[in-house]
């Protein structure tokens, strides 16, 4: 029987390191970043809605997607990027279930949906149950500040652009605070662990 868990926090709070370390406990990742850019490959049905829809200047000479020039049509449109989501997310969606399906055909035991948009693209009804990481305010700010080599103006904007984290606390059935060290994150993620696979 395979344990589907989805996982979700806010930008810059954590998720990859316990993403990272559900991987290294033996966990299939299943991550909605990496199949984005799976469903735009040369010779993919993605991108080629993508061409027939803003043209080929949006692929370069390889045949691949030249994201720059697709986000500079987009950025500031949001009738396109509607168009571009339409296009990609079912694609996606589908993609990640197939690797759902796949995980289960070989009776993984834990199958990690990992999703950053989790409750706004609706995904937790494919899951078992939802952990989220959680982190302060502050520390997200300067975090993505560092990370992106943001202002704090621009990395403000990006958070408030998500799910607000009370909505997302509230979402979830398991809450991870990532605000210490990573061994106490571990620990946390273990007593999860032990709760869903008992």
């Amino acid at each position: 029987m395979t344990y589907v868990l989805g996982l979700t926090g806010g930008i810059a709070s954590g998720k990859s390191t316990v993403s990272n370390y559900l991987y290294e406990q033996g966990a299939v990742i299943v991550d909605a970043d990496v199949v984005a850019r799976q469903v735009v490959e040369p010779g993919t049905a993605g991108l080629k809605q993508l061409a027939d829809k803003f043209g080929t200047e949006i692929i370069v000479e390889d045949g691949s997607l030249d994201r720059g020039a697709l986000g500079q049509i987009i950025f500031n449109d949001q009738e396109k990027r509607a168009l571009v989501n339409d296009i990609l997310h079912p694609l996606i969606k589908e993609e990640m279930l197939a690797q759902v399906r796949a995980a289960e055909q070989k009776d993984v035991t834990l199958v990690i949906l990992d999703i950053p948009l989790l409750f706004e693209s609706h995904c937790e009804r494919f899951c078992d149950s939802v952990l989220v990481v959680e982190i302060d305010p502050q520390v997200q700010l300067e975090r993505l500040m560092s990370r992106n080599n943001l202002t704090e103006a621009e990395a403000q904007a990006r958070v408030d652009s998500q799910m607000d984290p009370a909505t997302r606390h509230r979402l979830a059935d398991f809450v991870v605070d990532n605000n210490h060290e990573p061994a106490e994150t571990f620990k946390q993620v273990d007593q999860i662990l032990e709760e869903i696979l008992k």
